[in-house]
């Protein structure tokens, strides 16, 4: 049985490339995504993939920690769900930034409401969960500077 639902399984297209198979100049753009939701994780790992992002996916900050540490300044943009058992996101970026001083952040939340505001400054970037395909596409977009 698939766990994503059936809109999610549309295909996305994009003038930057075919986005079924991946292909297009963003290939060489690198995405850290962490989100300790197996499925929220392999459903933002879809869209992005699909738009041609190289996506390197972590279950939890302990585990994005190591990549981070094993792969020296190599992401562009870090995504990252802000609350994760054991470290919050903001504390897991904090600690990545040594290995990667140059990564943009975009935080995502499915408790955007039940932040207390000083949470909320530290999470900036944010998008809320869940979200639509587009959404998240728009919004890594954005972060990157990218144009559409």
């Amino acid at each position: 049985m698939n766990p994503h639902p059936r809109w999610f399984m549309t295909p996305l297209h994009s003038a930057a490339g075919n986005a079924a198979t991946g292909t297009g100049p963003r290939t060489a753009v690198r995405i850290l995504l962490v989100d300790d939701e197996e499925v929220l994780r392999q459903l933002a790992m879809t869209i992005l993939s699909r738009q041609g992002y190289a996506v390197v996916e972590a279950a939890g900050p302990s585990e994005a920690l190591e990549i981070g540490d094993a792969s020296p300044a190599s992401f562009d943009l870090i995504l990252a769900d802000v609350m994760m058992p054991g470290m919050r996101g903001w504390e897991m970026v904090e600690r990545l930034r040594p290995s990667q001083p140059n990564a943009r952040v975009l935080y995502m939340s499915g408790y955007v409401g039940e932040l207390d505001t000083s949470a909320l400054q530290k999470v900036r970037p944010l998008i809320a969960k869940p979200f639509k395909p587009r959404d998240l596409i728009a919004e890594v977009q954005r972060v990157l500077g990218e144009t559409q």
